[in-house]
């Protein structure tokens, strides 16, 4: 896997990679922190800390991989990865055609399902105000919307749900 450094400063980088599945799957890890994970749609894993490798727990039919980097404070740090079939979904398809991609309004804004609200993609996945489900990428204007989204996404997916906004 290659590794991607998106931002790095005197107290932190963000890190990614070009998941095999499509995805871009990345991490934000601050000095001194232990580790950064993050997992992506199609089952694979990234971490980033100073020993990266360790916080993914090995799983049938995934490979492991890392590398080293140092970032401007001067840690030695490494990038794990745990990669596996790298196919959207837990079947490896997208089991509902229109859940493919998030809902977009007029002005081709994100839109919350869970209220209605307009979102910016970027900054949701920056945020951590996204979830992945059946293959798809959902993004939220705030936690509470996520919660909601992630103890019940088919009642927020229904057709006819209309958002609380």
């Amino acid at each position: 896997m290659e590794l991607n450094i998106l931002e790095a400063t005197s107290d932190h980088v963000r890190a990614g990679y070009d998941c095999p599945c499509g995805c871009h799957p990345s991490v934000e890890f601050g000095r001194g922190a232990d580790v950064a994970r993050e997992g992506c749609c199609c089952g694979n894993e990234f971490a980033v800390g100073p020993h990266a490798g360790m916080a993914l727990a090995p799983r049938t039919g995934y490979r492991a991989e890392s590398r080293s980097f140092t970032p401007p404070w001067g840690e030695a740090l490494e990038a794990a990865w745990l990669i596996g079939p790298s196919v959207h979904g837990p079947s490896g398809e997208v089991q509902d055609e229109s859940a493919r991609e998030a809902p977009r309004d007029a002005d081709n804004q994100i839109v919350d399902r869970v209220c209605g609200m307009t979102v910016d993609a970027e900054a949701a996945r920056a945020g951590g105000l996204h979830s992945l489900y059946a293959g798809a990428e959902y993004f939220f204007c705030g936690r509470g919307c996520k919660l909601d989204f992630d103890e019940d996404p088919q009642h927020y997916l229904d057709a006819g749900y209309t958002p609380a906004m």
